[in-house]
């Protein structure tokens, strides 16, 4: 059965509910975000496994996060390096058990 306009979706509720994280992240100075996921990838290589593994867990689901909301937007090519960032932040973290 369809999805009625008044039923809400799954990406409609996803998107409602990130909606004030995303206003808060894009008040954020640009260099903010892209550097603290530099950070995160750096402690989830260098640090002990434990806390490696959290880090990059942490990275996987925001770029999976933020690949979700901007898939109907990107084209083909878009969405395959949004789904192969995702893939090597994965491996990495497996290369890290």
């Amino acid at each position: 059965m369809p999805a009625s306009p008044t039923t809400p979706t799954l990406r409609t509720s996803v998107e409602r509910t990130s909606r004030p994280l995303l206003v808060r992240l894009h008040v954020l100075p640009r260099a903010v975000v892209p550097l603290g996921t530099v950070v995160l990838v750096m402690v989830g290589v260098l640090a002990p496994p434990a806390v490696g593994l959290v880090a990059l867990a942490v990275v996987a689901l925001f770029v999976g996060w933020v690949a979700y909301l901007s898939w109907p937007a990107v084209t083909a090519s878009g969405r395959l390096i949004r789904l192969a960032m995702v893939a090597l932040v994965v491996a990495l973290a497996l290369t890290r058990l």
